[in-house]
């Protein structure tokens, strides 16, 4: 196959050209730019190497570094349409014996491999961008290198109301019943990431819909895919289909005739913010019961060691400025990132310019001065960054309830999992009255809508009571230290104070853990290293944080679409 490409040559010129990237991995041949012009016998030589799987190359006769045209998307491979629609009968008495006819499985569009393993194929506006390879004894795989959508993304797109399932087979039983605007999610619960990547591209999909009803299983995994699910698409317009059976299949299978009057009788309305019965709260309690209390994120080292981060809660820090307070955060946050596959979004103005912040990122991230590294090196982070990390500036003022109006736009198209507001004084703050009562009021309305949406709130904010010590230095500051009221304090999950001690030195003073299975209080004591902006105890780390396999959740690795393990 073919791709066109933009190629940058050393700060000269830009171009487009056509790369050759047959395989997976690296692809040497001519350089694009510089064969043609080198002497004879050398202008065949493959000198530029291009790697389909990071969309990067270089050549090492001219330097030219090389990168995705389009670098906002990624390449992916699709599968090749074959339209064989006569299955195999053990394919057929597979879901037969599922009560899933012939018909539906035609309408859909369902094939099988050589080796006889169904083949669910996802479309998108009438073309296969994906398929899903299962054996008859429930072995799975997605296409290498595809796209991750919604199953039968077409037949929900701008409907006004929607239902989603958690396999596809459920999928078949609903539109066999008429419910043509049913989709499914492709890579099924999975209770330690269920981060939906597949909605990235899909979320347009929901925007009409008044009424989405979420028939997800309704085991623990099920439960935590379909919270998810709500957060991304929005509680208040969601439905919980729930019945005494595990899922719509086994309903079907059990007599069950699957209808509208079905459907109502086990959809009940996502619970009401602020109103609860103990049945929300139950299946969580008894997988606490089961499993022990959620894990958390944990940092790296012996910052994770003392704290764990739970998402639906609040994080204050502080700090004298200048002592490091963005520089730790934003370390944490990369880690978490990196290790938990999360996303999350700053208001810093703090950072301003951008491009200053994207550097410090790009320096924690590959553990090299930014002056250091090639172009080529600093392309290389892009694609991580642009799909981790968001920025959110509204064109309309920094009032609070605005930024956060912007964060939950930002997690019903991305997901994202945390944010950050850096610093306090730097949201346009409008009170008349009691300061202290103007912040508790902030504080609530930050921490309700953390708990709404199931993200974490990181809040930096500078302390002015400040002491100082005979010697001249300043007193270490705690969270009581912040303008205009204890309530930082107060109604913080978390907090820590970031406090430099010396040339390279840092102290950070974890002050507040709301729940001991979170962690304990403590100091942790850190030198900063200014070749990179990491923090480290022991050694220091100049690795890159980013080479390491990352393949997307769902997908099984194999080689090519005919090389599928069974």
């Amino acid at each position: 196959m073919t791709s066109g490409y933009d190629i940058v040559i050393e700060k000269k010129t830009k171009a487009e050209f056509e790369v050759k990237a047959t395989k997976t991995g690296e692809n040497p041949q001519k350089c694009p730019v510089c064969s043609d012009q080198r002497k004879p016998g050398n202008q065949n030589k493959p000198c530029f190497s291009y790697n389909a799987q990071t969309g990067l190359g270089k050549c090492q006769n001219c330097d030219a570094s090389f990168y995705r045209k389009n670098e906002n998307h990624k390449s992916y491979v699709r599968p090749v349409w074959e339209n064989k629609t006569d299955l195999p009968e053990s394919i057929v008495d597979f879901f037969m014996k599922r009560n899933i006819g012939q018909d539906v499985l035609r309408e859909m569009k369902i094939t099988s491999t050589d080796r006889g393993s169904i083949c669910f194929n996802y479309f998108r506006e009438g073309q296969l961008i994906n398929t899903k390879y299962r054996t008859l004894d429930k072995r799975f795989a997605m296409h290498t290198g595809a796209e991750l959508i919604l199953y039968n993304l077409d037949g929900i797109s701008g409907q006004k109301e929607i239902f989603i399932t958690e396999g596809e087979c459920d999928a078949l039983v609903m539109i066999q019943a008429g419910f043509k605007n049913t989709c499914s999610v492709p890579a099924g619960a999975n209770p330690k990431n269920n981060n939906l990547q597949y909605m990235d591209s899909c979320w347009e999909a929901f925007k009409d819909a008044e009424r989405v009803y979420i028939m997800t299983d309704t085991d623990l995994p099920g439960n935590q895919l379909a919270d998810e699910l709500a957060r991304r698409i929005g509680s208040e317009r969601c439905f919980r289909v729930k019945s005494e059976y595990k899922d719509v299949n086994d309903a079907l299978n059990a007599g069950v005739k699957i209808n509208k009057e079905w459907v109502d009788k086990n959809s009940t309305f996502y619970p009401l913010v602020g109103v609860y019965q103990a049945d929300s709260f139950w299946t969580d309690l008894i997988g606490i019961r089961r499993h022990g209390f959620p894990k958390g994120w944990r940092p790296r080292g012996e910052f994770g060691k003392k704290v764990a981060i739970h998402p639906g809660y609040q994080t204050v820090i502080t700090g004298v400025p200048g002592h490091g307070k963005s520089e730790h955060l934003d370390q944490l946050l990369l880690e978490l990132g990196i290790d938990y596959n999360l996303r999350g979004a700053y208001f810093s103005p703090e950072n301003f310019p951008t491009q200053i912040h994207i550097i410090k990122i790009i320096e924690k991230l590959t553990g090299m001065n930014f002056w250091e590294l090639s172009e080529f090196q600093i392309n290389e982070t892009k694609e991580w960054i642009d799909d981790h990390i968001f920025w959110v500036y509204p064109d309309d003022g920094f009032g609070l309830t605005n930024i956060l109006e912007h964060v939950r736009k930002a997690i019903t198209r991305y997901g994202i999992n945390w944010y950050v507001i850096d610093p306090w004084n730097k949201i346009d703050h409008q009170f008349n009255g009691s300061e202290t009562a103007y912040i508790s009021k902030c504080l609530d309305e930050m921490d309700n809508f953390n708990k709404k949406n199931n993200v974490h709130g990181f809040l930096v904010a500078h302390p002015t009571k400040m002491q100082k010590n005979e010697d001249g230095s300043y007193v270490v500051p705690n969270l009581y230290s912040i303008s205009g009221s204890a309530h930082f304090f107060n109604k913080a999950a978390l907090g820590w104070t970031v406090y430099k001690t010396g040339q390279g030195t840092t102290d950070v003073h974890i002050q507040k853990v709301k729940f001991k299975y979170w962690g304990e209080v403590g100091v942790l004591n850190y030198i900063w290293d200014h070749i990179n902006g990491r923090y480290y105890t022991v050694n220091p780390d100049r690795k890159n944080w980013l080479i390491k396999d990352l393949t997307p959740i769902g997908q099984l690795p194999y080689k090519d679409s005919d090389e599928i393990p069974f």
